[in-house]
């Protein structure tokens, strides 16, 4: 599937300028976060089948909308940058079970934590993480849901270099992926630039002479 970015997006434009500042303090850095993995989640719920259900109007019952079968789908938020995102996604999809992941680069997840997962095997399973840099953690966690018999695989994250995103793009025809935005600047993120630093506040300070 092409990989979706909205990159040109006024209202992403907006939000990124905020992710990206260092003036900000951590629980700002964290809202910024959550209101990308919102829009994002109003972005790939275009792939869901909707259902009717009935709802409480002013004027009595009325048919309105959900997602159809909201709660058999898996979010699966990267630790620890990614947890904000999925906060946002979770305003979206409120009925979607979580499980929180923390891959190895390279390696993805030992067969403990495979198992910890719910039924793999036709299931949609939804990927969240803030920023993929080079895919090393994201991959082969992609490859162990696809050979286990996942369904439908989703990737949400707030940015990407342009180069890993074409590489994800081919090497997963199979994925949906949604970038808020992708970037010519690629850089992994270390000490005080490091995303799950500024976003917890854990950073880390100079050493006295």
């Amino acid at each position: 599937m092409p990989l979706k970015h909205y990159t040109e997006r006024n209202l992403v434009r907006l939000l990124a300028t905020r992710s990206r500042r260092t003036d900000i303090t951590p629980w700002e850095l964290t809202q910024s976060h959550v209101e990308l993995g919102s829009f994002l989640a109003g972005e790939l719920v275009e792939l869901l089948d909707l259902e009717p259900c009935e709802i409480q109007h002013p004027q009595g019952i009325r048919q309105g909308w959900r997602v159809a079968r909201e709660e058999e789908l898996i979010l699966l938020p990267l630790l620890r940058a990614g947890l904000y995102t999925a906060d946002g996604v979770r305003e979206v999809l409120r009925q979607a079970a979580v499980v929180h992941i923390s891959p190895k680069r390279e390696i993805g997840l030992s067969e403990a934590e495979l198992g910890q997962l719910p039924s793999i095997e036709g299931r949609t399973f939804i990927l969240i993480d803030s920023v993929v840099n080079t895919g090393a953690s994201l991959e082969p966690v992609l490859r162990q849901l696809r050979e286990r018999g996942a369904g439908r695989l989703i990737v949400v994250a707030l940015v990407g270099p342009a180069t890993t995103a074409k590489r994800l793009e081919t090497t997963f025809p199979e994925v949906h992926f949604f970038f808020a935005r992708i970037s010519e600047n690629q850089y992994t993120g270390v000490g005080a630039t490091d995303t799950g630093n500024r976003l917890f506040g854990t950073l880390p300070t100079r050493s006295r002479e």
